[in-house]
């Protein structure tokens, strides 16, 4: 059996994901970090986006993804803890929701000018959106 790390994934109501992992992949701001069991301490900002997990579920691998909103991933050589708002899996996405809620950001993003906070904040709900379309629909 391949070398195992506890992952937890933690939203502010409960804990999305508690287990081992061979490997867990997150969005970063500058782009994806894959954290390995033994990994050197790493503390990184999380856009929204898919997160990874190969996972060790009763003895055998699996492939977990969570859409996940913006966030913290922390890896110690003995540990990996990501904390965000929002953590759903593939059957707990509404693409009809998701669909609607990007259209919502897109029009409300245009009435701010770039470089904003308020341009910053909808652009995070056009992602959180859409990583929640391409989780459920594989676009």
């Amino acid at each position: 059996m391949a070398k195992t790390i506890p992952f937890r994934l933690i939203t502010p109501t409960a804990a999305a994901f508690e287990g081992e992992a061979e490997l867990v992949i997150g969005v970063g701001t500058e782009g994806e970090e894959g954290i390995l069991p033994s990994h050197a301490p790493f503390l990184t900002a999380l856009r929204p986006g898919i997160l990874r997990a190969n996972a060790v579920e009763d003895g055998q691998p699996r492939r977990r993804e969570f859409a996940t909103s913006g966030g913290f991933m922390q890896a110690l050589p003995d540990r990996i803890t990501i904390l965000v708002d929002h953590a759903l899996t593939p059957d707990e996405v509404d693409v009809d929701a998701a669909r609607a809620e990007l259209q919502s950001a897109q029009e409300r993003q245009k009435a701010h000018a770039p470089q904003t906070a308020e341009f910053a904040l909808e652009a995070a709900n056009i992602d959180f959106a859409n990583a929640r379309l391409a989780l459920r629909t594989g676009a």
